[in-house]
């Protein structure tokens, strides 16, 4: 990317705005050109030795690059060691413009602390909070740490920055989102064990009185829907089968919810460059949903979500994104063994046995498979999982130091044809028994493919980006200009936005948006015209993160030769108006290239609120 030309570029926004239209041209053949892609993989590789230590000093040819089996050449080789960070200084920027261009450039590690709430128990989290005020204190000086929580949704509380005092301070305060939350979805502990004494209750009073009337409780769940009728009769079956359908839905949201919150992360990593370590603590890995023996019909409630967690690791993996999962719970003993266990029932002899023994192995099981999902996110990205320790500072300096220390090799592949399919990559050293860690493999998908994997079908793929809580993404660079309408409409004036139903006093702003066009996937016609798709999207909120108002536009890019060497130096220029109310307000743009599948998004604070993190507030 050209970052002088951009600079350039994006201080052209008060020119006159580019001409969209279908204007009539003669093809000119000279003109024309054939542009013919190479896809090249970059591979970061970690390397150790016997004692965990990154090994410096290592040269291209000790290393060998293999392809499904096959001898690759490399395209590139750096060694990186560290180094501190460079910052870009951009023009002066005119009043009222933003920009989402990214202000620091460096090869060197973005390290991003994740903590889990959606999949963490309370005391748990409180564990990991403790930590990593402790690691923070005595962090390296320039290391780039940015932190997000996960609860019902993604939330940035602090992005990329070098200041620990900064990150202190938002740990330490006790009002903030960045401490310990109860998870909305995760049943607590206490709400497991009553679940629990109904089931023991209903056995212990099997045939009674009490029978009955639970047995017409239950009827007014959706019992008769369960695969096997036994269920609908026994209410101590249709208890279990309730139960076990009720873990299965809340498994299911907290896949979906943590799935998309890694992809999200990845979106504002990928324009990061170097090596970015997603350090993820995490009380559980929810990746499915195992037959529960324990039930009428085992296989009720099974499902599978590995095909969805790879796909979304290699997504991460495809931007140099390295998963590190850390086991939020350290040293795990069994729940039926802790001190503050409460009994499984009230149960005698074999049944109490039986019981004690069963959840043992529902513990079990699910650890070991939690494990190995760790064990699988970490190898394919390239990362490494920690579980089953309390020593999670000395985690973080692990992390730190290996993502710090790595080799960067790239090599375009011998096999050019993008086919979808699954393509293993192997690194072998010539030399001592080092550990190499690296990512698994690619999905052979061009570009704009890969990063539209997983988009639901008719779904606005810019909407989940807008977010009041979420980064800025800058797959795509623009500059937005934010001005009040001059003049103002009228107080009886139609409202403009989405919601038209806005009542009280507003204010109309004009938002012009001028997008940096190599950032665009343009496709040449025949007649020697450039083609794209690009949707605008604007979205007030208010202090609290409620929206107010949204307005959005695609359209459908059409230009010229002239009409595209203009768009090359001035931007393409967009434009939304949106009316919204008085007071303070987070107006939230959004830039999506609908064929190349790519976004670019800036928040831009109104009428005195909270200045926005990005590159025109500093």
């Amino acid at each position: 990317m050209d970052w002088r030309r951009l600079g350039l570029c994006l201080t052209l926004l008060p020119c006159v705005a580019v001409s969209l239209s279908s204007e009539a041209a003669t093809p000119d053949a000279a003109t024309t050109t054939i542009q013919s892609k190479v896809r090249v993989v970059v591979v970061d590789v970690v390397v150790t030795d016997a004692k965990g230590a990154p090994v410096p000093g290592l040269h291209k040819e000790d290393f060998q690059l293999l392809e499904n089996g096959k001898p690759q050449t490399f395209a590139s080789f750096e060694e990186h060691t560290g180094t501190a960070p460079t910052v870009i200084k951009l023009p002066a920027l005119p009043p009222h413009v933003y920009t989402n261009l990214p202000l620091t450039r460096t090869t060197d590690s973005v390290y991003v602390l994740l903590l889990d709430a959606l999949n963490t128990p309370i005391a748990d989290q409180s564990f990991v909070h403790k930590e990593m005020l402790k690691y923070l204190a005595t962090i390296r000086p320039g290391t780039r740490v940015a932190i997000f929580t996960l609860s019902s949704r993604l939330r940035m509380i602090q992005g990329v920055t070098t200041d620990s005092t900064e990150l202190l301070a938002l740990l330490n305060d006790k009002k903030g989102i960045a401490g310990p939350h109860q998870s909305p979805i995760l049943p607590s502990g206490v709400e497991s064990q009553a679940d629990q004494e109904v089931v023991n209750f209903l056995i212990e009073n099997q045939g009674g009185p009490e029978s009955a009337s639970v047995q017409n409780n239950l009827d007014t769940h959706d019992t008769a829907g369960t695969t096997d009728p036994a269920a609908a009769v026994d209410p101590i079956e249709a208890m279990k089968q309730f139960l076990s359908d009720s873990e299965a839905t809340e498994t299911e949201s907290r896949v979906g919810l943590t799935l998309r919150a890694l992809q999200q992360i990845g979106r504002y990593l990928s324009d990061i460059p170097g090596r970015k370590n997603l350090i993820w603590f995490s009380g559980s890995f929810p990746t499915g949903i195992l037959p529960n023996t324990d039930v009428v019909d085992p296989f009720s409630v099974v499902d599978d979500f590995q095909k969805e967690v790879r796909k979304t690791a290699q997504l991460l993996a495809a931007d140099q994104v390295a998963i590190y999962p850390v086991g939020a719970e350290g040293l795990a003993p069994d729940a039926v063994f802790q001190a503050n266990g409460s009994p499984v029932s009230q149960k005698r002899g074999l049944s109490q046995l039986g019981d004690t023994v069963q959840q043992m192995r529902a513990d079990s099981v699910a650890r070991d498979s939690g494990h190995n999902v760790m064990d699988d996110l970490a190898k394919t990205t390239g990362g490494q999982a920690f579980y089953n320790t309390n020593g999670l500072g000395d985690v973080l300096a692990r992390v730190v130091d290996d993502g710090s220390h790595y080799y960067t090799l790239s090599y375009a592949p011998t096999d050019t044809n993008m086919d979808g399919k699954f393509r293993r990559i192997q690194v072998n050293f010539h030399g001592p028994k080092y550990k190499l860690a690296y990512r698994s493999g690619y999905y052979a998908l061009d570009a704009e493919t890969a990063r539209s994997a997983g988009r639901a079908l008719g779904a606005d793929p810019l909407l989940p980006l807008m977010g009041r809580n979420l980064p800025d993404f800058s797959q795509i660079i623009y500059e937005v200009r934010v001005l009040p309408e001059t003049p103002q409409p009228g107080p009886g004036a139609p409202r403009l936005g989405g919601n038209t139903a806005m009542t009280g006093p507003f204010t109309r702003y004009r938002v012009d948006f001028a997008i940096w066009a190599p950032g665009i996937k343009l496709d040449a016609t025949p007649e020697g015209r450039q083609r794209g798709a690009v949707e605008i999207m604007v979205i007030a909120y208010d202090r609290g993160g409620k929206p107010l108002n949204f307005a959005s536009g695609a359209t459908q890019v059409l230009l010229t030769p002239d009409a595209y060497a203009r768009v090359l130096q001035r931007g393409l220029q967009m434009h939304e108006e949106i009316d919204v109310p008085k007071g303070d307000i987070y107006l939230r743009t959004g830039v999506y290239d609908l064929k190349g599948s790519t976004a670019g998004t800036l928040g831009v604070a109104l009428h005195g609120g909270p200045a926005p993190t990005t590159a025109a507030a500093k």
